[in-house]
């Protein structure tokens, strides 16, 4: 199949492609395309108009600013597994790409903004960013704003971003002291989506990294969007980080929860059946990384 008929515009800055979203009806961008071209292609989207920012510079980049790392929002996948500053700072999302399917094509040309406008509940960085405490800078015709990650996504394919915005940068904060970083995902075999992903910001006491200082625990593709275990972040928080403390906290993984999806690709039971041995094998990662 192939996809309906509609205009193009190259942006040639920000404010252009801005100009362009509230001029023209039914716009939609194009950033890395990996998740709009496949939708036209299905049909499943139909814009008349697709507003093309792929070459404006000015959104990509890694950078350490004062308290976060600043990540713009057409920086790739592997730019993001790349960077040593995430590696050091935040590695829960290095790790937590390290497991986007595709290969090298995806890696190479998929954007983080990209994939947190197109907001599928099998996608990855959601709950890596919701671990991790990550902030969403938006910009519009009204001017700028920034969104805490828990409140952008709103539902499967669904943020706050209103029709006319820009998804310009993420945020993500850094914090003194040793910290680890995991993700486990059991992948759905045909699209290599999450099923359900684990991710773990885990903060350590001190520099032996034996005591759990804090901790973020969030899982992606059990609910429309990523949702905390706090469970399991209050069975690790002040505990020394061993086997048996994992595996403890682990087990009251479902206790944060109480709904799961149930559909073709996975049933509620077994997507809350995943989520223990999942929580222990992310959990132990970001203990030992």
């Amino acid at each position: 199949m192939s996809a309906a008929e509609f205009d193009y515009h190259r942006a040639e800055s920000v404010d252009h492609a801005i100009e362009l979203l509230a001029a023209e009806s039914e716009a939609k961008l194009l950033a890395g395309g990996h998740g709009l071209i496949p939708a036209m292609k299905k049909r499943e989207l139909t814009p008349a108009t697709v507003v093309d920012i792929g070459r404006l510079d000015t959104l990509r980049g890694i950078e350490r600013t004062e308290g976060a790392i600043r990540v713009g929002a057409l920086t790739t996948h592997r730019e993001v597994l790349d960077s040593p500053l995430l590696d050091e700072w935040v590695p829960v999302v290095p790790r937590t790409v390290a497991h986007i399917t595709g290969g090298r094509q995806v890696h190479n040309f998929a954007t983080v903004g990209g994939n947190l406008a197109r907001a599928h509940p099998g996608y990855d960085y959601e709950g890596a960013l919701l671990a991790a405490g990550c902030e969403i800078h938006v910009r519009g015709p009204e001017g700028r704003r920034t969104v805490p990650i828990a409140e952008f996504v709103r539902g499967a394919c669904t943020t706050v971003l209103e029709e006319t915005e820009i998804v310009t940068a993420i945020e993500l904060p850094t914090v003194d002291g040793e910290r680890g970083g995991g993700y486990a995902k059991r992948k759905e075999p045909a699209s290599g989506n999450a099923i359900v992903g684990v991710a773990t910001d885990l903060r350590f006491e001190g520099a032996d990294r034996r005591v759990c200082r804090s901790v973020t625990v969030a899982v992606n593709g059990l609910q429309e969007s990523a949702v905390r275990l706090t469970a399991v972040e209050d069975a690790l928080t002040g505990a020394a980080v061993g086997p048996a403390t994992v595996e403890r906290a682990a087990a009251v993984a479902g206790d944060s929860v109480d709904a799961a999806l149930d559909n073709e690709k996975a049933s509620a039971t077994y997507r809350r059946g995943l989520l223990e041995p999942y929580v222990d094998r992310s959990v132990t990662q970001a203990a030992d990384t």
